[in-house]
């Protein structure tokens, strides 16, 4: 009888030797779901997989189990310690075999095992049978009903927790003002959006743990209820193992936060108090504070990233470290005009060219310095139109300073006219000096001056040259020039004439405004 047995091993199970030394014993185990539950665990043997031992198991007890002709009173037991195998048997037929290989992982001797996993498919078989009666399955579908009754008052009652508690936040913070970032209505809609969230998380589990509640009631459904909860709860355990397992490197990142909070912090303060002019450093501009500040932040900031690194969950993963080279390769060949920029805005810091509310000249732009960024530097033209030019663009072209003229006696502004030879140049002299004593922000000292600058075939070119100590004005100033010179002349009887017009002169009557008749007029 016994030798007839193992010839059915040999037969069902050819690629595993008969020696038990020809045996190959691995940690590969798989697990045997039946009826919802775990029931056996079986090892790799030889060449067989377990995961290939598991699924014949699970065929074989669902067979026995749906066959009305067996009984798990007949289920015996045979052992061979020549070939080191227990033998699970129901009547003639073979359902289990208890190699070595399972005895060593479950650390107990081989007849013991047996004999437990014997007990484990009688109690797994008749729970069964038991399951497909009528009677349970009417039971099953009155517990599926007053679960269903109670996941819908569940879901009930969480959308209605969560309307009552937007309704009573946005009551109490709707349309107040709080804080200089954050009003009432950024409250409202932040807290909105949290219980929204922490709804749909909320309401996903408890469907989750429903649908599994609701399958474990089936025999048809039992071990999908059983791989359904797993599946589910391996990520949230993982989750949670992780987590308790990084709570020293999460406290050490804390630690480092604290740290360079409070360090930017006081740095921020003091690089403030050294813009607003109440520290003094030799050598330091006040211009400097700003800018120096980013450069020492951004140093803080890098140092405070290379110690936490180390503590960051999953920097040693191959992921982290592709990402991190990605990320870098994508930084440095996406970003070379924007690190132009930036080192050119350094070089102009400590430069120091113009610093703000200078009136500059830059590449043939006139404006008043609002800023100098990071990337980029913005004038304010007279005619209040604001121009951002690129920080690697002003440090490559020339650069006039006009402010910084007037701190060594002012800014010459000028403006030219032609007059014929038919008026002495004194006259015009006189003229031209009397109509810049009347324009306001002109100097006295040095005081206006008159430079011939061309004798023509027609007329004679003057300039006058004034003095100012506000040259982001010299257009208003040009204006009030021209009115006053064109009135000067009207008065003294000297026409400004092109040299064109002077030369078809036949007799025509001037063309000089009558000042007089004009202001007559004016007040009539």
């Amino acid at each position: 009888m016994k030798c007839w047995i193992f010839f059915i091993i040999m037969l069902s199970l050819p690629f595993v030797g008969v020696q038990a030394e020809e045996q190959v014993q691995t940690n590969e185990t798989s697990v045997v779901l039946f009826h919802g539950q775990e029931l056996l665990t079986v090892s790799r043997v030889s060449s067989v997989s377990a995961d290939t031992r598991a699924e014949t198991l699970q065929h074989r007890i669902k067979r026995q189990a749906k066959s009305p002709l067996v009984d798990t009173e007949n289920f015996t037991i045979h052992h061979d310690n020549d070939l080191k195998v227990s033998v699970i048997m129901s009547g003639t037929e073979i359902l289990c075999t208890v190699w070595e290989a399972d005895a060593e992982h479950h650390d107990v001797p081989r007849e013991k095992l047996a004999e437990h996993w014997c007990n484990k498919i009688e109690k797994g078989i008749e729970q069964h049978r038991k399951d497909y009666t009528s009677d349970a399955i009417v039971k099953d579908s009155i517990f599926a009903a007053i679960a269903t009754v109670v996941f819908l008052i569940i879901w009930f009652v969480i959308r209605l927790l969560c309307r009552k508690e937007v309704k009573i936040i946005e009551r109490k913070f709707s349309g107040q003002k709080m804080f200089k970032l954050l009003d009432g209505d950024s409250v409202v809609t932040i807290n909105g959006t949290i219980v929204q969230f922490a709804r749909f998380i909320t309401m996903a589990w408890v469907f989750i743990f429903y649908l599994d509640l609701v399958l474990s009631f089936f025999p048809w459904t039992f071990n999908f209820s059983a791989r359904l909860f797993k599946m589910v709860s391996a990520p949230a355990i993982h989750f949670s193992h992780s987590f308790i397992e990084n709570l020293p490197n999460l406290f050490a990142l804390l630690v480092i936060g604290v740290f360079v909070h409070f360090t930017l912090s006081g740095l921020k303060h003091i690089f403030l108090q050294i813009g607003e002019g109440k520290v003094r450093i030799k050598g330091f501009y006040r211009d400097w504070a700003d800018q120096t500040y980013r450069l020492v932040r951004i140093g803080v900031i890098v140092f405070a990233a290379v110690l936490a690194f180390p503590f960051i969950p999953g920097s040693s993963s191959p992921a982290f470290k592709g990402i991190s080279i990605f990320m870098g390769v994508l930084l440095s060949l996406g970003s070379t005009s924007a690190v132009g920029n930036v080192v050119a805005g350094l070089v102009l810091t400590y430069m120091r060219p113009f610093v703000s509310n200078d009136f500059v000249e830059i590449s043939g732009l006139r404006g008043t310095v609002v800023s100098r960024g990071t990337f980029s530097t913005r004038l304010k033209t007279p005619t209040n139109e604001i121009i951002s030019i690129p920080n690697a663009s002003v440090s490559t072209n020339h650069i006039i300073n006009f402010s910084r003229m007037t701190e060594k006696g002012g800014v010459n502004v000028g403006t030219a006219v032609t007059i014929g030879y038919d008026v002495p140049w004194r006259t015009v002299h006189e003229l031209l000096i009397a109509a810049a004593k009347g324009v306001p922000d002109v100097l006295e000292t040095p005081p206006p001056k008159v430079l011939q600058l061309s004798l023509d075939d027609f007329y004679v070119k003057y300039r006058l040259i004034v003095t100012t100590k506000h040259p982001e004005r010299r257009f208003h100033m040009r204006s009030n020039l021209h009115q006053n010179i064109q009135d000067n002349f009207s008065k003294a009887g000297v026409e400004i004439l092109s040299p064109h017009y002077q030369s078809d002169r036949n007799g025509e009557a001037s063309t000089i405004p009558d000042v007089g008749a004009q202001n007559a007029k004016r007040d009539d």
